[in-house]
């Protein structure tokens, strides 16, 4: 294997890349891409693979049209367009192969994928594990991040060592000592050369950050920090928070400051994960193949410790309904304002700034359980699948077996499926044919209960509403008591209002079926 000729390496702040901001969206690159595994890396097989994710919506732009009939072919022109300004990065020439290394640098540096140009694409045992729905997310970036060494073939920099496992150490030992991590001492964290963490809680002792122009002006003098203001305060941190809150490991309060703190939820998850060494050699440090040789091992041990935790993240409804009443109770909650919220997610506005860090998908999923619980009261268990912290803010969606939120009581229920997605091949895949398996999976809803399903997209597209029609009628034909409707969620607000969810699904489950029967007459 060939070693890259490589600049003398110095000490760099903390990073990951920037271009892709929420780390759910690997999920989806890695999903979109796994029937290239194995393809040689080269410029043939890399505009295939750039033009598939457009193609199927992971990656999208207003001079790339999609609609039902495009093909590749059809947008291969465009895409080499659009990204001809882009530099070689990462070993791929200038254009769309480098915008490839964007989608997959992260990817790399964490062990889920091997892209090397000229080489073989490989998928890591988590990557196929995630893309089979055998884990989910919180699991998957919490055990790469116990692997993860901030120097690697991807990183040109002298700090040697996991950034992860630091930031724990540090969070740690200012629980023992009942204080929580300012998000400035955060920043001044990730400057830190060798993870030192008693050094680091001597510099935080020593040194107060009132502002953001106080840890820059820290960073410059006291590190040699030469990069902009942007970058140093917004970009780096931004992209190392998302990691953090999505592998679980941290929950986010608002008290004056922006405050960190261990999710306790997951303390004695991540006291054992921490308990596991994961060691490099210069070797490893320094070849790429030999980077995710190393990162694909040891799998299975800390596979182990997530399952002996899998129990302890499934939310109780009775015990969530208390949860989520905390909630509405400490933030004052209103309709008014949950509904602001739900029009608000996807914008910059936000209504609610403790719920700031919760990505925008499960941010829906979580204003529309709070807006059920103010409007069905005590009448109902609420259980979302979603992971949550111990404040109740989800971090994290359930894998892919079950669905996102069971509402039930003693005769009813009631499965309220919800996306974010607007791509018509990615709803029509990915929303549909599941969220009936969801609605059937659950054994403890399978024998009196009367079942509902709500189905809440921004727009639900004529295929997918097509699709949820059929399913209504082989329902009927089965003799099986459902009754579903396909919302939008401005829909979905407007009859939650008005508590009117239940004979609103009946009554479009038997508009569905008189229409049907019309027709065969």
């Amino acid at each position: 294997m060939k070693i890259r000729t490589k600049r003398k390496p110095i000490y760099k702040q903390m990073a990951f890349e920037t271009a892709v901001r929420s780390p759910e969206r690997y999920i989806g690159f890695l999903t979109a891409l796994k029937d290239f595994e194995g393809q040689i890396l080269n410029d043939k097989s890399l505009l295939e693979m750039v033009s598939h994710l457009y193609l199927t919506g992971e990656v999208s732009s207003n001079k790339i049209k999609i609609t039902e009939t495009t093909k590749i072919e059809d947008i291969k022109e465009k895409v080499i367009e659009l990204n001809s300004t882009r530099r070689a990065d990462g070993g791929f020439p200038a254009g769309y192969q480098s915008r490839f290394w964007t989608y997959m640098r992260t990817l790399s540096e964490l062990g889920f994928v091997y892209a090397q140009y000229g080489e073989e694409l490989k998928f890591s045992d988590i990557a196929k594990m995630l893309i089979n729905r055998k884990i989910d997310e919180q699991e998957a970036f919490s055990i790469q991040a116990m692997k993860y060494n901030r120097k690697s073939p991807y990183r040109n920099v002298s700090n040697d060592f996991n950034f992860f496992r630091f930031m724990l150490g540090v969070l740690l030992a200012l629980r023992a000592k009942k204080q929580r991590l300012s998000y400035e001492q955060f920043i001044i964290a990730m400057l830190s050369k060798n993870g030192d963490i008693n050094n680091f809680l001597s510099i935080i002792k020593e040194n107060r950050f009132k502002d953001y122009d106080d840890v820059y002006n820290f960073a410059r003098t006291r590190f040699g920090v030469t990069a902009r203001f942007k970058t140093v305060i917004n970009d780096y941190p931004d992209v190392v928070r998302r990691l953090f809150i999505i592998s679980g490991f941290i929950t986010i309060r608002y008290s004056g400051k922006k405050l960190i703190e261990i999710n306790e939820n997951k303390l004695e998850y991540i006291q054992d994960l921490l308990k596991s060494d994961f060691l490099f050699s210069d070797e490893e440090k320094t070849i790429p193949q030999n980077y995710f040789d190393k990162l694909n091992t040891n799998t299975e041990e800390f596979l182990s410790i997530a399952r002996q935790y899998e129990e302890a993240d499934k939310i109780d409804g009775k015990v969530y309904v208390n949860k989520i009443f905390s909630i509405i109770a400490n933030y004052k909650i209103d309709e008014n304002i949950i509904l602001k919220s739900i029009e608000k997610i996807g914008s910059r506005t936000v209504i609610i700034e403790e719920f700031k860090e919760i990505p925008e998908p499960l941010k829906l999923e979580f204003y529309i359980s709070i807006l059920v619980a103010l409007k069905y009261g005590r009448e109902f268990a609420i259980r979302p699948n979603y992971k949550t912290d111990h404040i109740g803010k989800p971090y994290s969606h359930a894998p892919g077996n079950i669905g996102d939120i069971e509402i039930y009581s003693s005769k009813i229920y009631w499965l309220i499926e919800v996306t974010l997605i607007r791509n018509k091949t990615q709803q029509l895949n990915h929303e549909t044919t599941s969220v009936i398996r969801h609605l059937y999976s659950n054994d403890e809803f399978k024998s009196h209960f009367i079942k509902y399903l709500s189905f809440v997209a921004p727009t639900v597209h004529e295929d997918t509403k097509e699709f949820y029609d059929i399913s209504i009628v082989k329902n009927q034909k089965k003799g099986f008591r459902v009754n579903l409707k396909p919302y939008s969620i401005n829909e979905f607000v407007e009859v939650t209002r008005e508590k009117e969810n239940f004979d609103d699904m009946e009554a479009y489950t038997k508009s569905v079926i008189s229409d049907f029967r019309s027709q065969l007459t």
